[in-house]
């Protein structure tokens, strides 16, 4: 293999990684309560 190919494998292996985890990150994100749909008080009073 020429060092060019392995330069974009190795390029294109680190951007799949980043992109999973920020997909995993967003996902992860919850909003606090259960979305307000069910009438419950969402935690913040003004």
């Amino acid at each position: 293999m020429t060092p060019e190919i392995q330069t974009a494998i190795a390029l294109g292996i680190v951007v799949l990684a980043i992109a999973f985890f920020v997909t995993r990150w967003v996902r992860g994100r919850k909003k606090p309560g259960c979305g307000g749909g069910c009438g419950c008080s969402s935690g913040k009073k003004f």
